[in-house]
């Protein structure tokens, strides 16, 4: 005897083994009790999901010696024959090979005789979409007002290509896709009655395959025991089927996620090296990242998603490691590069790039976020605001310094919007005096906020004491913010190559420590009344965690400071 396949040794025979059509067999079964069978039913839907198998239960529910029954015996002559496609009473046509006025004309003929043993005559034609527009036309009458003992059974993929005049004759029972746990259940329980040993990984992967028909997946297990035998692995489905294996999609969204560009490329190398299409890596990519963001914001991912419950864990998992925000604005990028990884030449290289991208994506606020810290910095810089106001009507006081100590300062953050038109270096005297000196530091200043502008607002502060053989000598406030960041290695090196391009040789910068107290032998100083407790304020607002956590939040840095005067 010739092998069976497992599709058609596993093809159901009551309405209670069709997988995943409950809605049409319930309605079936109900006619039938009833007695409401029509006299034309058009069954629709992918290929695999079960219509003609339907339709010959359909056929034998009709015909059962126990019948008309919504489950037949499938033990009496007529069930038995119906089963194996050899009753007379049942007909099934194929309408891509009988598509003309004449096969039709034949059926009209056919159709007056009574059946000749079971009650019902039944014409199941598989593709009807395929007959000719003639021959559907000489089928309208019969289809209208058929014999009482005949039953037309109608099946097609494309229900769209039937003549209305033909859909509006027929009750429709749309057949939908199986869903992959369902089939997944079926195929545990087929390998279980056939002894085979497979993962339920490997199950999964053949359920996923089929799209929706069990037909195909029970093809896929076919060739799987051909190949391998009764002990089957992961890896040999995948080798079988010539898919990109789904761990891939993992690894490489997780690498993304986790910023490691290095990975992504890795796995770019690796499909490359399978012989796997970049095309068909990037659609299911893009699946991927669809379905974090479905299992990220349903409650019910598994309506959504058509995996294995174990994948969508999976999925759930991963997607709690960012926010939604980012997955979405991560599908965006890979979207925008579809028509050049499908266009290009190359889209192997074009998928490298997309990825790195993607993988130095930094991390997004959401909206709500923003606005909340924006909305607390408004009310904390608001009391900032009330406080300087305070201050500023407070009597001003200059202070006096003395004995100045010699230290190496440090630079703070703060940058001047002004700037001064002549700042070209050039060659400095190795002796400036008096008001050569003053006009040579200002310049130095505007160069140096150029280059540097935080770094010019420091200088600004100080007091310039001279500038002579090679070195400027400026002085700072003990208690002065800058002070305890003077000894910062970046900011020295800057300035001693900021001071170099503008005199064209070396020049040494030595700040002296003063204390209140003292006079200072300043040759720049501000004249403005009140201008050291001004530039205070400034200094504590500047030091300010308010405005450093602003700061750190946008990344700006600090342009000007201005007191509000009564």
């Amino acid at each position: 005897m010739s092998y069976l396949v497992l599709a058609r040794k596993w093809r159901p025979q009551l309405f209670e083994d069709v997988v995943g059509q409950k809605h049409v067999t319930k309605t079936l079964q109900n006619a039938i009790i009833g007695n409401r069978v029509p006299h034309a039913l058009l069954f629709t839907g992918t290929k695999g999901v079960g219509k003609t198998s339907v339709a010959r239960i359909l056929a034998k529910a009709l015909n059962c010696q126990d019948g008309p029954t919504p489950a037949p015996c499938n033990q009496c002559q007529l069930c038995k024959d119906i089963s194996a496609g050899v009753s007379i009473d049942v007909l099934e046509i194929d309408g891509a090979s009988n598509t003309g006025v004449d096969d039709v004309r034949e059926l009209r003929e056919n159709v007056r005789y009574l059946p000749s043993k079971g009650s019902h005559k039944v014409y199941i034609i598989d593709e009807v979409h395929m007959l000719s527009n003639s021959a559907f036309n000489a089928l309208l009458k019969t289809l209208e007002e058929p014999p009482e003992h005949v039953v037309f059974i109608f099946a097609t993929t494309e229900p769209h290509k039937i003549p209305p005049t033909i859909l509006s004759r027929c009750q429709r029972y749309d057949f939908k896709r199986i869903p992959t746990r369902d089939i997944l259940a079926h195929l545990k329980l087929i390998v279980s009655d056939e002894k085979v040993q497979i993962s339920d990984k490997g199950l999964a992967l053949i359920a996923r395959e089929a799209e929706g028909s069990m037909r195909d997946a029970q093809s896929i297990l076919d060739q799987a025991i051909s190949f391998a035998g009764k002990d089957i692995s992961y890896d040999e489905i995948v080798e079988i089927l010539g898919i990109i294996d789904r761990k891939l999609f993992y690894e490489t969204s997780l690498s993304i996620i986790e910023k490691k560009p290095q990975r992504c490329l890795d796995i770019i190398e690796d499909v490359y090296n399978y012989g796997y299409d970049i095309k068909e890596f990037y659609k299911g990519l893009l699946e991927q990242f669809r379905n974090l963001v479905v299992a990220k914001v349903t409650e019910n991912p598994s309506r959504l998603i058509d995996l294995p419950d174990s994948e969508i864990e999976d999925l759930a998992t991963q997607g709690a490691l960012v926010g939604t925000d980012e997955i979405q604005y991560l599908f965006r990028i890979l979207t925008n590069s579809e028509e050049e990884i499908i266009r290009s030449s190359n889209p192997r290289l074009v998928m490298e790039m997309t990825l790195v991208r993607m993988a130095h994506t930094r991390p997004l606020l959401s909206i709500d976020d923003i606005l909340c810290k924006i909305d607390n910095l408004e009310r904390k810089l608001s009391n900032l605001n009330n406080e300087g106001n305070a201050a500023a009507y407070m009597p001003l006081e200059k202070p006096q310094f003395s004995n100045p100590s010699s230290q190496t300062a440090a630079i703070t953050e703060i940058e001047h919007l002004e700037d001064t038109d002549d700042t070209q270096p050039s060659k400095a005297k190795s002796g400036i005096k008096g008001g050569d000196t003053k006009e040579t530091w200002l310049n130095l200043i505007g160069f140096v906020r150029k280059k540097r502008p935080l770094l010019a607002a420091i200088l600004e502060l100080g007091h310039l004491i001279n500038m002579d053989n090679g070195k400027i000598d400026i002085e700072l406030e003990k208690n002065s913010v800058f002070m305890d960041s003077i000894n910062e290695p970046q900011n020295k090196k800057d300035l001693a190559d900021i001071f170099r391009e503008f005199f064209q040789r070396e020049m040494a910068l030595n700040i002296s420590v003063i204390v209140p107290n003292s006079d200072s032998a300043s040759i720049v100083k501000k004249n403005s009344k009140g201008y050291d407790e001004v530039r205070k304020l400034g200094e504590e607002a500047l030091n300010n965690p308010i405005v450093q956590d602003a700061i750190n939040i946008f990344g700006g840095k600090v342009t000007e400071i201005k007191t509000k005067q009564a």
